[in-house]
């Protein structure tokens, strides 16, 4: 090989080397990159749980327990949730895994977003029994559906113990909704363009159910 060869072989394999390190950067894993870009995250461990507002009486109640956030329902026809107090988010990206671990397959349970109090929020549920529904509570108490009725989709695991893992991206008036990875709907809206977080569980003609969720993570749409 003549000089002038071996010395581009060396100049190539110099910038193949720079290459993989300006790659590397300051040797920051990407997943480890991921995780510093995240919003809030809540695994729900004991002296490590955010400031979720949760409370019980007679027809349901939220708390923290055995590193999950557990909402019970104890009457029919019951919406229960538990909000985060802070921080308000506007534009996100939120994942969170649900399980119904109690109940009847027509129990719902999901994500309120942008909550501008207990009244008015956006809703984004799922059934046990594999149907979902993305509506807004208004102000006046009546509510929005985005979809005509609840939808059938074969992306929610179905029946007691399953786990679904439920994500909403928030970006301005547009928002999309998925299931375990799965595109279902995307909406325009603009009543509400920021506010808190909270999820739920609820009961239609049957008294009682269970639901439990954990690992939640809120990142930049």
């Amino acid at each position: 090989m003549s000089r002038i060869g071996t010395y581009t072989l060396y100049s190539l394999l110099m910038i193949l080397a720079s290459s993989a390190l300006n790659a590397c950067g300051d040797g920051v894993e990407p997943e480890a990159a991921k995780e510093s870009e995240l919003l809030f995250q809540d695994d729900f461990s004991v002296g490590n749980v955010g400031r979720w507002l949760n409370e019980g009486d007679e027809l349901g109640s939220t708390e923290v327990n055995t590193e999950q956030l557990v909402i019970d329902v104890a009457a029919p026809n019951t919406l229960q949730f538990s909000t985060l107090k802070e921080p308000v988010f506007a534009d996100f990206d939120l994942e969170v895994s649900g399980v119904l671990v109690d109940g009847a397959e027509d129990s719902t349970y999901g994500i309120l977003l942008r909550m501008q109090g207990p009244t008015e929020f956006y809703r984004f549920e799922i059934m046990g029994d594999g149907h979902y529904m993305i509506e807004r509570r208004n102000n006046d108490g009546s509510w929005t559906r985005f979809v005509d009725d609840w939808q059938i989709s074969e992306a929610i695991q179905v029946g007691v113990n399953a786990n679904n893992r439920l994500r909403v991206v928030a970006d301005g008036p547009f928002m999309s909704f998925y299931v375990n990875g799965e595109l279902l709907q995307e909406i325009e809206d603009t009543a509400y363009v920021s506010g808190n977080i909270g999820l739920d569980a609820g009961t239609y003609g049957h008294p009682k159910t269970r639901v439990v969720f954990d690992d939640l993570r809120v990142s930049p749409p």
